[in-house]
C-alpha cells in the first residue's frame, strides 16, 4: 500500500503580494490537489499567510518529508538548512539579481545576493533536479552543474478586468510595473520620456511598484526633476490589484529598460490586458515576450522612442501586437502554466510515498 507523499517547500519569505510568495502558495495548492501532504517553511512568514506557512526553525524531524522543494531567490539561512537535509531536494529557481546592481546603492543587499549565489552553487551540487521559471534561469543552473532542469513558468493569478481608473491624461501613458530597483533601470525610462517630450509628443511615465532601494528611488526622483519632467512622472508605489488593473487600462504602451529579469510577470499581465510591449531584450525578456512585442537590442532613448512612436501612431502595428500579446500571455498564464507545472511535478511525486 502506498501513502500520500509528504512534500515540504522552503523559501526565504512567504508573502501573499509577492510574486515568489504567490508562486509558492500556488505550487502548494497544486501539490495538495495531486494528493501530497504539504507544508511551507520560510525565514519570515507574513501575517496574511500565517495559516499557510511556518518558521523553518520549527521544521520537525518527524515526520520527515519524502521530498523538499526549495524556492531559490536570494541569500537566506533557510538555504543552508535545506542544504543540510538528507532528503531528495528539488531546486526551484526564480533568478537572483547580480549583486553588482546593488553595490553602490544597498551594500547589504549586494552582500546578501552574493551569499545567495554561493548557496545556489552548493544546492546545485546537492539537488536531484531543478525547476526554472525560464530557459534563461535553467541555463544558469546547468552551468552550476545541475544536469536535470525542467522549465515551467511562474504560477500567478490572472488579474480581473475591472479596475480603478486613474485621472484622465491628455497624451500617451507609458507604464512600467516592477519595484524601483537598480537592475530595472527606471532612470533610462525617464530619459525616454525626455526624448518623447523633445519630439513634441505629450506623454507621462507611470512607475508602479515599491522600492528595493530608497537611495536609488530618490535618485530617479531627482533625475526627473533635473531633466524637467517631474510633473510627467508618476511614482505610484505599491498599489492594490484594482489600482493596478486601472493603470494597465490607462496605459498606451508597457515599456521596460530593465537589464535583469528572470521571467517578468508584469510583461505577461500587460499582454494579457491588451497593452503593447516595448522592451529592452535583456536576460529572460526575449524568451518571455517572443514576437508578441517590440524587443529591442538597443535601449538608447532614440531607439526606444522610435519603437514607442510606431506603436502610438501605426494602428496596424498596434493591433497586431495586441493580438499576439494576448496569445502569448495565454501560453504563459493559467491554465497553461498550471498544466506545465503539473507535468513537471508528477514524476517527482511518483513513488515518493511508497
Amino acid at each position: 500500500m502506498t501513502r500520500s507523499p509528504i512534500v515540504h517547500q522552503f523559501t526565504a519569505v512567504l508573502a501573499e503580494r509577492d510574486a515568489l510568495g504567490r508562486h509558492t502558495l500556488a505550487v502548494d495548492d497544486l501539490l495538495r490537489e495531486m494528493g501530497a501532504q504539504t507544508q511551507i517553511y520560510a525565514t519570515h512568514v507574513h501575517a496574511e499567510v500565517r495559516d499557510r506557512g511556518r518558521d523553518f526553525r520549527e521544521h520537525p524531524d518527524d515526520p520527515a518529508p519524502d521530498l523538499i522543494i526549495y524556492q531559490a531567490s536570494t541569500g537566506t539561512p533557510v538555504a543552508d538548512y535545506v542544504a543540510s537535509r538528507s532528503e531528495p531536494t528539488v531546486l526551484s529557481y526564480h533568478n537572483m539579481t547580480p549583486a553588482i546592481f546593488f553595490d553602490m546603492w544597498e551594500p547589504a543587499v549586494a552582500a546578501e545576493l552574493d551569499h545567495g549565489r554561493r548557496q545556489l552553487a552548493r544546492l546545485c551540487r546537492k539537488a536531484s533536479s531543478g525547476i526554472a521559471v525560464s530557459e534563461y534561469n535553467a541555463a544558469e543552473l546547468r552551468d552550476l552543474g545541475l544536469d536535470h532542469v525542467d522549465v515551467a513558468p511562474v504560477l500567478f493569478n490572472p488579474l480581473g478586468s475591472d479596475g480603478d481608473a486613474p485621472d484622465a491624461f491628455d497624451g500617451a501613458t507609458l507604464l512600467f510595473v516592477g519595484r524601483v530597483s537598480p537592475n530595472k533601470c527606471q532612470q533610462d525610462l525617464v530619459g525616454v520620456l525626455v526624448a518623447l517630450h523633445d519630439r513634441g509628443i505629450a506623454a507621462r511615465l507611470v512607475l508602479v511598484g515599491g522600492a528595493s532601494s530608497t537611495g536609488y528611488h530618490d535618485a530617479v526622483v531627482e533625475l526627473a526633476a533635473r531633466m524637467g519632467v517631474a510633473d510627467s512622472v508618476v511614482f505610484a508605489g505599491s498599489v492594490s490589484e484594482s489600482e493596478l488593473v486601472g493603470w494597465y487600462g490607462a496605459a498606451d504602451v508597457f515599456v521596460s529598460a530593465s537589464e535583469h529579469e528572470g521571467f517578468c510577470v508584469p510583461v505577461v499581465e500587460a499582454m494579457s490586458l491588451g497593452v503593447p510591449v516595448v522592451a529592452f531584450g535583456s536576460s529572460a525578456i526575449p524568451e518571455t515576450v517572443r514576437d508578441a512585442g517590440l524587443v529591442l537590442a538597443d535601449k538608447s532613448a532614440a531607439v526606444m522612442v522610435e519603437a514607442i512612436d510606431r506603436v502610438l501612431t501605426d494602428a496596424t502595428v498596434r493591433d497586431a501586437m495586441i493580438e499576439r500579446g494576448r496569445a502569448r500571455a495565454a501560453a504563459l498564464g493559467p491554465p497553461a502554466s498550471v498544466r506545465r507545472m503539473r507535468d513537471v511535478l508528477q514524476p517527482l511525486l511518483v513513488g515518493a510515498g511508497s
